[in-house]
């Protein structure tokens, strides 16, 4: 009995031991599992706050003392489960840096287990809406967003998008029948242009054959991989720098920006390539970016280059220089830049609605009807309480405000001089066409600023005499710019297609998105935001 009683009392002892051992393993479980949680809210903290970091306007959001966690930002994520987050600005060490303290809390049956993570985050801005580039290309045409050699130094966004179309059937592609938008040119027969009378009645007939003198009259496609988005060759080549930039044309732009790169400070256009559709054939000694030079001042590389169906020609990639290489694809989704377009499609601005926005141009500008030469040594005057424009004899030109011209916009003799000051915007449904310099009397676009915008084309240098033209000017078309002779531009291009001969040379001038003339389309910023995590630490709770 003795013995049965000690085996008896030994079982009862182990049992209870295991039971004990059994329930700490089982409450430790579970409070390994509640620590996993916590640390899993407490991440899903982090994400958060990186994206409210990337609200529009980015980075501004702050919340939080670090040193009073009542005053943090809550939110719970479900029930027992919640967050709150203490964002700051670095100091010290994480000076221009973010410091994200997020703690993660999870309840259950009674049981509340909170982890705390730090991390450091870099955040960087870009707006990509369209002036912020010195070339934007929309729809293209003949297979190319930019049809010929130029030297452009700056961001280059080349969408390729084909013109928008009206699924009708929503079979996902487009039927001969079904409505679009000839963003390029109107697509439909225009009183003057020349035309077949086929029954010989003296008038067009609905079926008769005709030149559409604003341009190709089909829809245009988007651009696929066999296509040229852009084609450089020979002496062309994109740029990061203000390399090779007159110094009389340099002198009436900002200078550039100084930027940490390679352990040194250098100038730099913070320039980007992006090709939405289609590729960009490379040849001869064209480079798309330099490879870097320590030593000389200037960023070579570019900064991002993002190119969904890659680089063709007998060079490609190869001649591509870029501080994220060669492979990445458009980074910027489907929708998120558009072409403006000014012709069609309704446009609401403070409050009051207009059929296109060059309806809104013209009831928002001192309008002047008929052709407008603007000629050094002709002395002109358009004034009115919306705009006007008044030049002198000596071909000094004032502009301010919005001036819409019903008719076409010459700028007269060749190798002349306009010389403007103030701030305004000439606009005509029609075309401009410049043989003169364009240039600000004082300094683009922070004191004075010319923008140009055509519902069809904008044709510079195309004359006889016409090389070697100096401009520093906001220009939109919504159809074609050409340029037929080396001339030297600062500022930005939007347009749908570009034809380029004879190698000129645009610069972009970073300020002009914060500086533009009024009125141009496209103005308001789009912005972007990265984050870059520095570190990442599991910290005490508060």
């Amino acid at each position: 009995m003795i013995f049965g009683l000690f085996a008896m009392l030994l079982l009862f002892t182990l049992g209870v031991s295991y039971l004990m051992v059994g329930s700490s393993s089982l409450i430790a479980a579970k409070h390994d599992a509640l620590r996993a949680r916590a640390l899993a809210c407490a991440e899903a903290g982090v994400e958060r706050a990186i994206k409210l970091l990337m609200t529009d306007p980015p980075g501004e959001f702050r919340w939080g003392d670090p040193n009073d966690p009542d005053t943090w930002y809550p939110e719970t994520i479900t029930t027992g489960e919640s967050f709150r987050l203490c964002v700051r600005d670095g100091a010290g060490i994480f000076a221009g840096k973010i410091v994200i303290t997020s703690q993660g809390t999870v309840t259950e049956a009674g049981t509340t287990v909170s982890r705390t993570v730090r991390v450091v985050v870099t955040t960087k801005q870009e707006n990509v809406c369209v002036w912020n580039n010195v070339i934007f290309g929309g729809v293209g045409q003949a297979g190319r967003s930019i049809n010929g050699n130029v030297v452009m130094r700056g961001s280059i966004h080349l969408l390729g998008d084909g013109e928008d179309y009206t699924d009708v059937d929503a079979d996902g592609r487009w039927d001969d029948n079904e409505p679009y938008s000839d963003s390029n040119r109107n697509g439909v027969y225009d009183l003057g242009e020349p035309y077949t009378d086929t029954d010989g009645d003296g008038h067009r007939d609905a079926r008769e054959p005709f030149v559409d003198a604003n341009g190709n009259g089909v829809r245009d496609p988007a651009l696929t991989v066999t296509d040229i988005a852009e084609e450089i060759s020979g002496t062309a080549n994109v740029g990061n720098n203000y390399d090779g930039m007159p110094s009389d044309l340099r002198a009436l732009i900002p200078p550039l920006e100084k930027v940490s790169w390679g352990g040194e400070q250098v100038d730099s256009l913070n320039a980007k390539l992006r090709v939405k559709h289609g590729k960009v054939n490379i040849s001869g000694s064209a480079t798309v970016g330099y490879p870097n030079t320590p030593g000389n001042s200037t960023k070579e590389t570019m900064d991002g280059v993002y190119v969904s169906d890659g680089f063709g020609g007998n060079k490609g990639a190869a001649s591509v220089y870029s501080d994220n290489g060669t492979t990445a694809t458009y980074d910027l989704g489907e929708d998120a830049v558009d072409m403006p377009l000014i012709d069609s499609g309704s446009v609401t601005v403070d409050g009051v609605t207009y059929p296109n926005y060059l309806a809104y141009l013209n009831a928002n500008a001192t309008v002047y009807n008929g052709n407008i030469s603007i000629i050094k040594g002709t002395p002109l005057s358009i004034t009115g309480p919306k705009g006007s424009l008044v030049v002198d004899g000596a071909g000094n030109m004032t502009i301010s405000g919005i001036v819409y011209i019903n008719g076409n916009i010459s700028f007269y003799p060749a190798k002349s001089r306009i010389v403007y000051s103030g701030v305004g915007t000439l606009v005509t449904p029609n075309s401009v066409d410049v043989h003169t310099d364009l240039v600000p009397a004082h300094r683009f676009p922070t004191t004075d600023a010319l923008g140009l915008i055509a519902g069809d084309k904008i044709n510079l240098a195309t004359g006889g005499g016409d090389a070697h033209l100096t401009m520093a000017v906001a220009m939109y078309a919504q159809h074609q710019v050409t340029c037929g002779k080396q001339s030297d531009i600062a500022g930005t291009i939007v347009s749908s297609f570009y034809s380029m001969t004879n190698v000129p040379r645009i610069y972009q001038v970073p300020e002009l998105a914060d500086h533009l003339p009024p009125g141009m389309p496209g103005a308001a910023p789009i912005w972007i935001a990265g984050i870059t995590i520095e570190s990442w630490q599991d910290v005490p709770n508060p």
